[in-house]
């Protein structure tokens, strides 16, 4: 029996739990010198963040010979092959959105899964011809990888740690 996890890609978690753990310490930091509508704007982007990071984190689709394993932070969803029945896909840009289809609802998933490509492949491979949109098999052919949301990612905690220096150098003053 083969088995095949796909988690979130590492390229993405890595500054999603530093932005979750920034975002604490500025949380923290908070608490002693600020106004309080300061203070719950933090709190509330925090618990936001660590709700996202730990979703994210905890996701994973599993692929075997019964079927398909969707695992999330709170719930999860199994599928057998025959319960699938359609695999399309959008793309907007780099963004890109698999839409699967079932007889108990259906499931989003985007190219931020690390091998994604695998993922879809290893799917139209068990579905068959009926089940797949034709984009799905376009989309294979050149693949594409979301870069930009990685970026932007770095970008946030770059800026986290700036308002983390400011704050803690307008505390000293």
């Amino acid at each position: 029996m083969s088995e095949a996890v796909y988690k979130t890609r590492r390229a993405f978690l890595i500054p999603l739990i530093a932005i979750v753990v920034l975002l604490s310490l500025l949380f923290l930091i908070s608490l002693f010198n600020c106004q309080s509508w300061e203070i719950i704007v933090l709190a509330i982007l925090f618990f936001a963040s660590l709700f996202a990071g730990l979703d994210m984190a905890k996701k994973e689709i599993v692929v075997n010979d019964q079927g398909l394993k969707i695992n999330r932070i709170f719930r999860s969803k199994e599928f057998s092959w025959l319960e699938i029945t359609h695999l399309g896909v959008v793309v907007l840009k780099k963004k890109v959105y698999f839409l699967l289809t079932t007889t108990k609802g259906f499931y989003i998933f985007s190219n931020l899964i690390e091998n994604h490509s695998l993922l879809v492949r290893s799917l139209v491979d068990r579905l068959g011809e009926e089940k797949v949109e034709e984009e799905v098999k376009k989309y294979l052919d050149h693949p594409l990888e979301r870069l930009a949301l990685i970026v932007m990612s770095w970008v946030a905690v770059v800026i986290i740690i700036a308002t983390i220096f400011l704050r803690v150098y307008t505390i000293k003053i």
